[in-house]
């Protein structure tokens, strides 16, 4: 989808007449240029948009500008202007929102000129279900929050969904189990496209893929859904181990395992005792965890958590529990956990 922008040019000109009686002074006049730059969509009209001028308490003009007056009267103040071309307060299939905004100070006897700048101010997100849904659910839907509310997706949905921008939730209902799939931050214009894929899969990996239409936005974004977690992430709900594991690129997250070692300068024996290194730790669901697959290994650089957390200085935490915070990051071609920025011992 190619995106639209609309430019909005508002020449606002407070103007006053030298015949105005000492009754009149303290208002002003706007006169208003309105010029489109971009095209917009076919059935999006200039002359359909709104025009809304607040003073800070509460809408001193409100009228569509197709129906604008040749002058606005306003008393001497500031203002915030908005132009839009729809009412959108809440989440909507299929609803382009375009809108732009400024500020303006009208001052007695002084001419003023301000430029606005109309874009599309929401974000799309469209589902698609891998064939897995109908192979292992009877029922399945999606359900996507956030603070304004939500939209329910449908097995067989195929508009797209607007949100403004800000992070959102999916999460999906089959056959009763709901899977909480993650969060996605969205910013205007975005047009995002969620692949839903169940964790009982040939491949045998659950996962929610999105990518964003390269023309809006370039970002590449995936969340994991796991049946097995049920809530928003955070220092009281971690991911486990296995979670993290296949939730490698989420940034600034809580996990939580137990540290069962230190990787060597070379090779992934993390057990034994006399290759530890001062430059890491490892995290395994289970006290006696040997896979190197099975388990997170966790960058200590130098520094408080280094000095903190490395096993060398601090052999009474092994098999102690730990909840940690970073990124979800492959350490030394294994999944991994960098950025420290929080841990507590339990």
């Amino acid at each position: 989808m190619k995106k639209k922008t609309l430019l909005l040019i508002l020449s606002l000109f407070a103007v006053f007449a030298c015949s105005q009686t000492p009754e009149e002074k303290g208002t002003g006049f706007l006169t208003l240029n309105i010029s489109q730059g971009a095209s917009l969509k076919a059935d999006v009209e200039i002359t359909d948009f709104t025009l809304r001028i607040n003073d800070g308490h509460a809408d001193m003009f409100r009228e569509r500008i197709g129906s604008l007056p040749e002058q606005i009267v306003l008393p001497v103040g500031s203002y915030t202007i908005e132009a839009y071309s729809v009412e959108f307060d809440e989440p909507k299939y299929d609803m382009l929102f375009y809108s732009g905004k400024t500020t303006v100070e009208i001052e007695a006897g002084e001419t003023k000129e301000a430029s606005l700048v109309c874009s599309l101010g929401n974000a799309g997100i469209k589902v698609v279900w891998a064939g897995d849904f109908s192979h292992l659910y009877s029922t399945y839907q999606a359900q996507i929050d956030c603070d304004e509310g939500y939209l329910t997706y449908s097995s067989t949905e195929t508009r797209t969904g607007y949100f403004l921008p800000g992070t959102v939730s999916i999460s999906i209902l089959a056959d009763g189990l709901t899977i909480f799939g993650g969060t996605v931050t969205l910013a205007a214009g975005d047009m995002v496209t969620a692949t839903l894929r169940p964790k009982e899969t040939l491949s045998g990996n659950l996962n929610i893929g999105i990518s964003v239409d390269e023309t809006v936005n370039n970002r590449d974004v995936e969340v994991i859904a796991d049946p097995e977690y049920t809530g928003a992430n955070s220092e009281t709900n971690p991911y486990t181990i296995a979670q993290a594991i296949n939730r490698q690129g989420e940034e600034q997250v809580w996990i939580t395992g137990y540290i069962v070692g230190s990787k060597p300068s070379s090779g992934y024996d993390f057990v034994n005792v006399d290759t530890w290194q001062a430059t890491n730790i490892v995290l395994a669901d289970e006290i006696t965890e040997t896979n190197d697959r099975n388990v997170i290994f966790v960058e200590l650089v130098s520094g408080t958590y280094r000095t903190s957390l490395n096993l060398l200085d601090h052999g009474d935490y092994l098999h102690r529990k730990i909840v940690i915070k970073g990124n979800l990051l492959a350490y030394q071609s294994r999944s991994g956990l960098r950025n420290i920025t929080g841990f507590s011992i339990l």
